[in-house]
């Protein structure tokens, strides 16, 4: 039977509910300060924690709750002769259920670019953390609870068995959500004050990255198998640093694998810069086709004929919605995947028929295209990982080609390849290196990634694209790395190609540019590079 809360919350949404569900069920309500007045105004009696410790709350605050009386009530075993007789013998009460939730450090860090010392250091809750430690360490005896959204619980429980509304399961879930929220916290106090260098308080110096960082997760699925059948593998959802979730559970089929979500967030990424209504196809982490058009279906129709056969198997993504008609076209061809921002009732009732094809939901680009702005890319190695900024082009449109665009042969690019261009630059951004792209105003034509040398996946670009049926005369290249010799240019040159992207940097660009200039193709440098390892 729980006889005794205390309640100490900086976030009192749903307090006074949880409150009136207490003392409806005769629970004792010891909380402090501004708790209690919430509390009191909604006319729910309290006992404030100085009436039950006997001291009062000092030090402008910071000193309210650490004291014996109140973590002895936390921390005793209920059954041991010994902190029983303590218990007694100091006035200790026990205390079944704890409800705290901390002072809002994240937002005072976050409220302006340059935060106040004295605000984030006020910030920085102690006695709140020490309860909900003391609570969940004692699970055995004690309820914590952290989150505003589990109230609901609470109450349900208590309505449903007011005498054991606790079982032992529950207390244990509710612990570790309490360990995992205090871990939280304590991480993001250090990673955000170590983002600065200070000589100080009045002098906070930014660093570029901080002196410690954190990365935690919370267990989103288990998954079939890892990269491949031998390995486990399981999914967790990013919960520090925050950074969305596009690519929703799988809306039929099998569980999505290892690979899948791979292959799903590699399209989602890659969609997020091509124009709305495009479609990618991919195969292990690369696309195969890329196609844009007035709708999804023009789209889609690019994207499959750019390469038919690599994409057998692979995973579509459409930024837009698959209405019945694109559903025949796509299911008659085997992927594994179809992504898209919507499904008509007609294009789930073709797909269900499909068992294995699994169907993801993506965000509207419309509602998305910052989701990624903030996040940083991490790689784990052996013993430690890499962190960098990601590399974002941004919304598709003319700065994609960045402020150092300039020509640099004799021969200044068409209208048409210069907007060829800039979806074959886009497309090789999203590619293993060494990457190569051939296309044209509405698709890839050809593209060579994931090669040892830029020749090989130049000649592997060509290839792919001599294998097309037609052909139109615009064919335009894209490189993801500056070209160090011309033996690229002169393949391209044969092969028909008209105008070529790249960053530039090579020892032998002047040689580079020569051979544009002999076959009199336009070349475009853009100063910056897109490895992708």
């Amino acid at each position: 039977m729980i006889k005794r809360a205390l309640i100490s919350v900086s976030d009192k949404t749903g307090l006074v509910e949880l409150g009136k569900a207490l003392k409806h069920f005769q629970v004792e309500i010891i909380s402090t300060g501004g708790t209690a007045e919430a509390l009191q105004e909604a006319g729910i009696a309290t006992l404030s924690v100085s009436d039950y410790t006997g001291f009062p709350e000092m030090m402008e605050g910071r000193l309210k709750t650490l004291h014996p009386r109140v973590h002895g009530a936390l921390l005793g075993r209920r059954e041991d002769a010994q902190h029983q007789e303590d218990a007694k013998t100091y006035g200790i009460q026990w205390i079944d259920l704890v409800v705290v939730n901390l002072y809002p450090f994240e937002e005072a860090f976050t409220r302006s670019k340059k935060p106040d010392w004295r605000d984030l250091v006020e910030n920085i809750d102690i006695g709140g953390p020490a309860m909900i430690r003391a609570a969940a360490k004692n699970h055995e005896y004690c309820t914590v609870v952290v989150q505003p959204k589990d109230y609901k619980k609470i109450i349900q429980r208590l309505k449903k068995s007011p005498e054991e509304p606790f079982d032992f399961k529950f207390r244990y879930d509710m612990a570790l959500k309490a360990f995992h929220y205090t871990g939280l916290y304590d991480s993001y106090i250090a990673q955000s004050l170590s983002s600065y260098e200070a000589e100080s308080p009045s002098e906070l110096r930014q660093r570029d990255f901080p002196k410690y960082h954190f990365v935690a997760g919370q267990l989103h699925q288990e998954l079939r198998y890892g990269e491949n059948p031998h390995q486990k593998a399981a999914a967790y959802r990013v919960v520090r640093p925050r950074e969305s979730l596009p690519v929703s559970s799988s809306l039929q089929g099998k569980e999505l694998s290892f690979n899948n979500f791979l292959d799903a967030d590699a399209a989602w990424r890659l969609l997020t810069e091509l124009p709305p209504k495009s479609t990618v196809i991919l195969k292990h982490n690369n696309a195969c086709g890329v196609g844009v058009g007035e709708g999804e279906k023009q789209s889609f129709t690019r994207a499959f004929e750019a390469d038919q056969e690599s994409a057998f198997g692979g995973v579509v993504g459409i930024s837009g919605e698959i209405n019945s008609e694109l559903a025949e076209q796509i299911a008659e061809s085997f992927f594994e995947i179809v992504c898209a921002e919507a499904f008509s009732v007609g294009a789930r009732e073709i797909f269900e028929k499909r068992k294995n094809l699994r169907l993801l939901l993506l965000p509207k680009l419309s509602d998305s295209n910052d989701s990624l702005s903030v996040n940083t890319d991490l790689r784990k190695l052996s013993g430690l990982y890499l962190l960098q900024e990601m590399d974002h082009l941004g919304p598709y449109g003319e700065n994609n080609l960045g402020p150092d665009l300039h020509c640099v042969t004799k021969r200044e690019p068409t209208g048409d390849e210069l907007s060829s261009l800039r979806l074959s630059w886009v497309i090789s951004k999203h590619l293993k290196s060494n990457a190569v792209v051939i296309g044209d105003l509405f698709q890839s034509l050809g593209i060579g990634c994931g090669e040892v040398n830029r020749k090989y996946a130049t000649q592997g670009a060509i290839d792919r694209m001599m294998s097309r049926p037609q052909l139109g005369s615009l064919r335009v290249c894209a490189s993801d790395g500056f070209f160090p010799f011309r033996d690229s240019v002169d393949l391209l040159s044969k092969a028909g190609v008209t105008a070529i992207i790249q960053p530039g940097g090579s020892l032998r660009d002047k040689e580079v540019i020569e051979a544009c200039d002999e076959a009199q193709m336009s070349m475009l440098f853009t100063k910056t590079r897109h490895f992708r390892h």
